[in-house]
């Protein structure tokens, strides 16, 4: 499978939800763990793992809730020690990963999530899922 082609604006939207407090990187992958398209902020050999990696997570998050009668993933969250990665569909076939540093504000970031995905879908022309993320908006 090739990863589609990403369009221009694509990178400047990525780079843009860097700019949020703590928001260390972001990174746009295909569901079977392919770049197509990371922030500016983050390497390629980086941006590679933490793609796989993700895809892996996300499908293991999707598996158990098919087993477990869940339904579909809203979002998948990781808190380590020294940072907090977030995982979302960002439209058919895509999803996002966020990392942030530890110390972020949960609430805004899944704000700018859920704003940045919509717009992600409208330029891969599918529909965005980030009712999870918008339900309570930013917090203060």
């Amino acid at each position: 499978m090739t990863t589609p082609m990403p369009p221009t604006n694509l990178p400047w939207m990525l780079d843009d939800l860097v700019e949020v407090p703590h928001v260390v990187s972001t990174v746009l992958f295909s569901t079977d763990g392919l770049i197509i398209q990371k922030s500016s902020f983050m390497s390629q050999d980086l941006a590679e793992i933490l793609s796989a990696g993700a895809s892996s997570m996300y499908s293991l998050a999707a598996g158990a809730g098919r087993r477990f009668g869940s339904g579909a993933v809203q979002q998948v969250v990781i808190e380590y020690d020294g940072n907090t990665l977030f995982l979302v569909s960002a439209g058919q076939n895509a999803r996002l990963a966020v990392l942030c540093q530890r110390d972020i504000d949960m609430g805004m970031v899944a704000y700018e999530v859920s704003r940045l995905v919509i717009r992600i879908g409208e330029f891969l022309g599918t529909e965005a899922r980030s009712r999870a993320l918008a339900a309570d908006g930013p917090t203060g």
